[in-house]
């Protein structure tokens, strides 16, 4: 089977990373011995060099466990990641594709791979991403209302699936009454990569001036609906209590001007001395280093479909304090593997004081955590993503296991 999928790469001046789990997504596929190339509009994910190729043809030859992947990446404009070379290069490789993915819905990339599967007649299916949340559609709403009707309407109910990462991002859909059939396909995470962290201190010096005290920790990007906000303002009822503690706030302003609300709500709540913010780290191993040395996670997002830095910090032993409207607070609650909080500063500060003032506790929800992280395999994501494909292709049924629930 041959499949090309089309995603708008990193962008810094949309946060820096991009989507980050794509590539990973799609090289789990060739990893079961299919030929799949990815095809970006802008940067490659920052540690994902290794993947690019010159042009789909070298892509398609490069070997990835039992088939072959690769990245051709094209050069873009703007926040749309404006690329038409997509549109003439790739014509030859999607008309010969048996299937084709497209991730996310608002950039260029998207729009191109959705006009030549429609050209060339093949069957396509879109990951959403995140993207449908009742608060991401709130984010440029005028300008998404218009693309809506232009297009993105369009490519969302003529797609021959959805693919979506937790029953939550599903049903946050509903109330776009799309009939498009749709699955829940987890993505995976490579628990080896967060096995034997780095020796504990080197983050604190980089960072902290070699802070010993308690350390909090976010990681991701600085955006209006990660809850950042509600987090600053727990802090400060925090070092009421304890006045060591710090946070570190480490990711990009998604926007990039985010960054100054940030540093604005930190030196409102009087903070400078209790919160640093870091800017991105994109390195597997500044991001090891920052888990080494963190006390517990925070991530109190008001919506999160996957959260590849939950599932980071969780591979990494660390206790959580997550909010109660990510998609898989649930299971992190039913796991024990950290304290799942409502959307309020004095939750989240009881949350984590508790946490900070019982280190076995911590030591517990850590250990819980790698063993709910050890379930999120790349191999079981490549698994399902070719069940359902090849379901696609052969008319029949999507597998009833992985159905988005009623």
């Amino acid at each position: 089977m041959r499949t090309v999928s089309f995603v708008e790469g990193a962008n810094p001046r949309k946060g820096g990373l991009g989507l980050v789990g794509v590539p990973l997504i799609v090289r789990s596929l060739a990893e079961r011995g299919h030929q799949a190339v990815l095809v970006i509009g802008g940067r490659v994910n920052p540690g994902r060099e290794e993947f690019v190729q010159p042009d789909a043809e070298t892509a398609l030859q490069r070997k990835c466990g039992s088939g072959a992947f690769g990245i051709t990446a094209f050069r873009a404009w703007g926040n749309w990641a404006f690329a038409p070379a997509i549109l003439w290069r790739m014509s030859r490789w999607v008309r010969q594709a048996d299937f084709v993915s497209l991730h996310s819905l608002y950039s260029f990339p998207v729009l191109a791979g959705y006009l030549l599967a429609r050209l060339h007649g093949k069957p396509y299916g879109l990951w959403p991403h995140g993207v449908l949340a009742p608060v991401q559609r709130r984010i440029s709403r005028r300008r998404k209302w218009l693309y809506d009707r232009l297009a993105a309407r369009r490519i969302l109910t003529r797609a021959s699936v959805l693919f979506f990462s937790s029953t939550g991002e599903g049903q946050e859909t509903r109330c776009l009454d799309l009939r498009t059939p749709a699955v829940v396909v987890p993505h995976g995470i490579d628990t080896s990569e967060y096995a034997g962290l780095p020796r504990r201190g080197e983050f604190r010096a980089r960072y902290l001036a070699g802070h010993r005290g308690p350390l909090a920790l976010y990681l991701g990007r600085l955006n209006a609906k990660k809850g950042l906000d509600l987090l600053i303002r727990a802090m400060a009822l925090v070092v009421q209590r304890q006045p060591e503690a710090k946070l570190a706030i480490v990711g990009a302003g998604d926007p990039p001007s985010f960054t100054r609300q940030v540093l604005k709500w930190v030196q409102e709540c009087d903070l400078l001395r209790h919160i640093v913010l870091t800017g991105p780290i994109a390195s597997l191993e500044g991001k090891r280093q920052a888990f080494a040395d963190a006390d517990l996670f925070a991530f109190t997002s008001q919506a999160e479909n996957f959260g590849f830095a939950v599932f980071e910090a969780m591979a990494s032993g660390v206790p959580l304090v997550v909010s109660e409207r990510l998609d898989y607070a649930r299971e992190i609650a039913r796991c024990q593997a950290g304290l799942t909080v409502g959307l309020s500063p004095a939750d989240q500060a009881g949350a984590i004081l508790k946490l900070l003032g019982d280190p076995g506790l911590r030591h517990r929800m850590g250990a819980n955590g790698r063993r709910m992280a050890q379930g999120y395999s790349w191999a079981s994501c490549g698994g399902r993503v070719e069940r359902v494909i090849q379901a696609v292709l052969e008319g029949r049924s999507l597998p009833a296991d992985l159905a988005l629930p009623e």
